[in-house]
């Protein structure tokens, strides 16, 4: 198994409110720091802001802050914008999202 390294994705969950350039920061180190490990390999990143019932005072209408983050991700090749949780009608708990984008990438990698 030597060479071998473990596929994985990297999540944020969060407002958004807006996205900044130091999210997408945190998504290189994040991902320069997994493979430095020389144990993973990162086949992307995704934003996951949530939907409107989170209830944060303030908080831009979802489909503002997707299409902000779609703007501010528009030239990453590997960073990609999940719109599900923003579309959902009352607040979802970040084990759910994990859990369906986990399923989501698995069947993508199949």
């Amino acid at each position: 198994m030597a060479g071998c390294r473990i596929p994985l994705v990297l999540l944020a969950c969060g407002s958004f409110n807006p996205i900044t350039n130091q999210h997408m920061r945190l998504f290189e180190l994040a991902r320069d720091h997994m493979h430095s490990t020389g144990q993973y390999k990162v086949l992307g990143g995704i934003v996951s802001p949530v939907s409107d019932a989170y209830g944060k005072h303030g908080l831009v209408p979802a489909k503002h802050r997707i299409a902000m983050a779609k703007l501010a991700l528009q030239t990453s090749d590997w960073i990609k914008v999940d719109e599900w949780e923003s579309q959902q009608p009352d607040w979802t708990e970040t084990v759910v999202t994990m859990r369906l984008i986990a399923s989501s990438v698995f069947v993508e990698i199949l």
